[in-house]
């Protein structure tokens, strides 16, 4: 290939690399994520180019990931919520709560707060990952979709602050906020991986690769799989 032609790819790749940013900014700017099925179309450039389609599908795959999650969030939330102003109410009803009478409540309730407070730092470190990889900067969240996590990080630490004030009183150990938020990435590349690989996916069945569309989905399979990583 001519040094001629290599400058038209790379220029045409760009064109279709900015009419994906374009589209996103457009599409953000019209509707939620919850409401872009209403007025979206399939776009024509998506199977035109690998990298365009590339970043069309993350968007989805990205936003829905956090739409999904937030559904779990919101019942563990409430739960968490109901329970924790149980516990530390000091009104003139209240019912005090003995720690002897509920075995190991403590402990299970600290771990499940690790865990949603670990997740969603997770799952907001993966998507700030995404878009300074892949979309320049600009955010990939609709603003529901932005308004879900971001609501659901603030209420995790709520929770989490909660419980230490509970727990320090009673002699309990508390839950280091610091550590989980530099906690490991494995999270963080388990997300970052699927959404990448089955967006690639998808843009290799538009082109008529399914083969290959199927080795990215069993690559990512195997990713997941303990037994191949040790």
């Amino acid at each position: 290939m001519s040094v001629s032609s290599r400058l038209q790819n790379i220029e045409k790749s760009l064109q279709y690399r900015e009419l994906a940013l374009l589209w996103l900014k457009t599409a953000q700017g019209k509707s939620t994520y919850s409401e872009y099925w209403k007025i979206g179309e399939f776009q024509p450039w998506v199977s035109e180019n690998e990298e365009a389609g590339l970043l069309y599908h993350l968007a989805f795959e990205v936003n829905g990931a956090v739409m999904i999650a937030a559904q779990g969030w919101r019942a563990l939330a409430s739960w968490a919520s109901l329970l924790g102003l149980a516990i530390i109410d000091r009104g003139p009803q209240a019912t005090p709560f003995e720690l002897h009478t509920v075995r190991d409540f403590l402990e299970v309730w600290r771990s499940k707060l690790r865990s949603f407070f670990t997740d969603t730092v997770t799952l907001d470190r993966a998507v700030d990952l995404i878009c300074e990889g892949y979309f320049d900067g600009h955010d990939v969240l609709f603003t529901d979709s932005r308004g879900e996590l971001t609501s659901t990080y603030e209420k995790a630490e709520l929770l989490v602050a909660c419980y230490n004030c509970f727990a320090e009183e009673n002699g309990k150990e508390v839950i280091d906020i610091d550590t989980l938020k530099h906690g490991p990435d494995g999270g963080v590349a388990r997300y970052l991986n699927e959404w990448v690989m089955l967006s690639r996916s998808k843009v290799l069945v538009a082109s008529g690769e399914i083969f290959a569309a199927r080795d990215e989905v069993l690559a990512l399979l195997k990713t997941d799989d303990p037994d191949t990583n040790p």
